[in-house]
Formats: structure tokens, sequence, C-alpha cells
């Protein structure tokens, strides 16, 4: 008898949470964040109560998904990382085999992201206390900022002679990368040239003339 009530009470829990349905949650999260996030710019004063609003759930079904605000923030700064991967792994892919290109075609990339996805953008390296800044360079961590940051690393070193150590180079390309982005957004009336000629004019700085 005892085995009977057990399996009717399985089979009611397994009714009320359907395959899927937390699948479906954890995106609808992931989405509301990002859109308010789109919206506000940054991650400044974002409550679980307006992230769930969007979402159209309770603020106890965040808990369901998320210890809390940082670990939603978190998701979304994957989620993020992995869409700037796809941006840049797609313009590689539209390339032949020559390295400058590549790199000219990953570089532009990067700087589209920032202007078409300036929410997803901030969180990434804007919000004090993210981890993904830290994921990004870890010694040891193989996390999805390590990877993206990765292709450009790669495409930097088939950039220099045979045996060069690309990663202080790739520094230099990166961090000039974003304070493009970060300057042009903050100055928008200063005269910045064109993103394909700033990055052309970067790597002749520290490539040569192609």
């Amino acid at each position: 008898m005892a085995s009977t009530a057990s399996t009717r009470k399985s089979a009611t829990t397994r009714k009320r949470n359907p395959r899927g349905e937390g699948e479906r949650l954890h995106a609808s999260l992931i989405e509301a964040t990002g859109e308010l996030l789109l919206e506000r710019g940054d991650a400044d004063g974002l409550s679980i109560r307006a992230v769930t609003g969007r979402a159209g759930v309770s603020p106890t079904a965040l808990y369901l998904q998320f210890a809390g605000m940082d670990e939603l923030l978190q998701a979304v700064s994957d989620e993020a990382f992995e869409d700037l991967g796809d941006y840049m792994c797609a313009a590689l892919e539209a390339q032949g085999e020559d390295p400058r290109a590549r790199l000219q075609a990953i570089s532009e990339a990067y700087v589209r992201f920032a202007e078409q996805r300036p929410g997803h953008y901030r969180i990434l390296f804007a919000t004090p206390g993210r981890t993904g800044r830290k994921e990004l360079l870890g010694a040891e961590d193989q996390g999805v900022g390590k990877e993206v940051f990765g292709l450009l690393l790669a495409s930097t070193a088939d950039c220099l002679p045979q045996g060069s150590d690309p990663m202080p180079v790739a520094l230099q390309l990166w961090t000039t990368l974003h304070g493009y982005v970060s300057l042009r957004e903050v100055m928008p009336g200063f005269p910045w040239p064109d993103v394909a000629d700033f990055v052309r004019q970067l790597h002749t700085a520290h490539f040569g003339v192609d």
C-alpha cells in the first residue's frame, strides 16, 4: 500500500514539473535579464523582482534555477561570451586562409558585437565583481571566456613569426579594441575612424604593412 501511495505521489510531482519546464524557466530568466541589460546598459540596480516580472514568473521561481542574482548574471555572462564567440567564429569562417585577413575579420567582429549587444558587452567587462573577467585569462580556468580569447590569441599567432609568443600582442590588441569600443560609447561626437580602418591601422602598427 505504501508503495502505491509513493508511486502516486511521484506521478503527481512529475505532472507539476513536466520534462523541459525547468529548461524553459531557466532560458526565460536569462532572456529577461538580457533584455533588461540592453535597456538599462548595465546591471546596476537590476533586481530579482524586475527580472521575474519581465519573465512573467514569481520572484520565488528564480530560486528554483539560480542561487540568486549573482549566479543569474554569471549565466548571462556565459551566454554572452558564447554569442561573442559565435560572432568571431562566423567572421573567421567567412575568410580564406590569409592570416591578416582573418585577424582583421575577427577584430571587426569583436567591435560589432559590442556595438550591437552593448548590455551584454558591459556585463562581460564593466560590471564590478563579475567573474567573467577572471574567467577570461585565468591560468587554470577553461571557461567560455578563455575559449573566446583563445580565438584572438590563435589568430594573432598566425600573423607572427614562428616561435613568437603571441600573448603580449594579443593582449595589446584586445585592450586597444576594448578601449576603442568604450571611448566611442562615452565620446560619440569625437571623429572616430571607421571600424575597419581603425583595425587595419592597429594591425599595421603591430605587424607592419600587409
